[in-house]
């Protein structure tokens, strides 16, 4: 007897054939909307982005671990500090104009990261604030500026909370770029614990990054808005080459970091940035830190989303420098009161 309309099989059939057309089509629609945006004109302004550097070395870290660091220029430093599963690639943009205007660019890639191999300690922010250390006192960086992306800038929180002495002696001043203080889930515990075991368990995010089309799609997320999709896949590359064990690791390490309460005891001027469409580490999150740092000013870069440096890098190397070439003439002039700023 042929089975009736009804039947489970031929039912359960139906609703697979749906569910298959529904993921058909919703992949035919992302792969035509990445198409789309790879093939936007950008006749103006394509590019091809290079990671430009005139020294290369590798310092052993305090844990038996390396740290790559690069360098390009003359004049006082900025060392910059990358965001997680990212590396010093980041800074291309930076690393192209600030040596132009009298500045010495510094970059490492985190441990994991790159071309740096993890310690024994492995990836607590408070080891890559060590590692911020190890950097400065292996090339002797004086009258630096620090300036820190996402991750990074918890980093370079962690080095100027754990570290004062050398803030004092090394340190004219900090930038820190769509980042955070606080990413303690202040939930119950089961629920932190499982959105930890979540990262541990689930997929890398650099796998995912693999995948031209999706992946442009998910590292799309951290831009605002319009960008170009040469930033995109610049970045998403980036991703990509990330381990599977640097991005479980390190993301997970980032997960029940607070430092709101130790913020106040910093005592350099800083200079923080994010983008008003930053998803990720939101306007928010910079102005929480600048209500506990003295001095601290806010810049908010109207439609830029977390990956300010590349989408608006002329306006983030015009307010780095600016910011560098104050505090080096206030240090110069023994001004340390903080000056009057506005807060966006």
């Amino acid at each position: 007897m042929a089975p009736r309309p009804n039947h489970p099989f031929l039912i359960a059939g139906a609703v697979v054939g749906t569910a298959a057309g529904v993921v058909g089509a919703a992949w035919s629609a992302q792969r035509a909307f990445v198409a789309a945006a790879r093939r936007r004109s950008h006749s103006d302004t394509a590019e091809t982005i290079e990671f430009h550097f005139d020294e290369v070395l590798d310092i052993p870290s305090h844990d038996r671990g390396s740290i790559r660091v690069y360098s390009r220029g003359e004049g006082p430093p900025i060392l910059f500090s990358h965001g997680v599963t990212l590396s010093s690639r980041t800074w291309a943009k930076q690393f192209e104009a600030l040596p132009e205007l009298g500045f010495r660019v510094v970059a490492f890639d985190h441990r994991g990261h790159g071309a740096s191999q993890r310690g024994e300690h492995g990836h607590a922010v408070i080891n890559i604030g060590a590692d911020i250390a190890t950097v400065m006192r292996k090339l002797d960086l004086r009258n630096a500026v620090l300036v820190g992306h996402s991750m990074g800038g918890l980093a370079v929180q962690a080095f100027a909370l754990e570290y004062p002495e050398e803030i004092a002696a090394r340190v004219r001043g900090i930038g820190l770029l769509s980042t955070m203080t606080r990413t303690r889930s202040l939930g119950p515990v089961a629920v932190r614990e499982a959105l930890a075991a979540g990262v541990r368990n689930g997929p890398s995010l650099g796998s995912v990054m693999q995948m031209p089309n999706f992946g442009y799609l998910v590292a799309r997320l951290g831009f605002g808005k319009n960008p170009q999709p040469e930033h995109v896949d610049f970045t998403r590359e980036m991703i990509a080459e990330c381990s599977a064990e640097t991005s479980h690791q390190a993301t997970e390490a980032l997960l029940d970091t607070d430092f709101t309460g130790d913020l106040p005891t910093i005592d350099v001027p800083m200079l923080i940035v994010c983008g008003s469409a930053d998803l990720n580490t939101t306007p928010q999150d910079s102005r929480r830190i600048a209500r506990r740092v003295p001095g601290a000013r806010v810049v908010i870069v109207p439609g830029a989303g977390h990956m300010v440096m590349l989408e608006e890098s002329e306006a983030v190397n015009e307010l780095i420098a600016s910011f560098a070439n104050e505090v080096q003439v206030r240090h110069t002039k023994g001004n340390v009161a903080s000056t009057a700023h506005k807060r966006l």
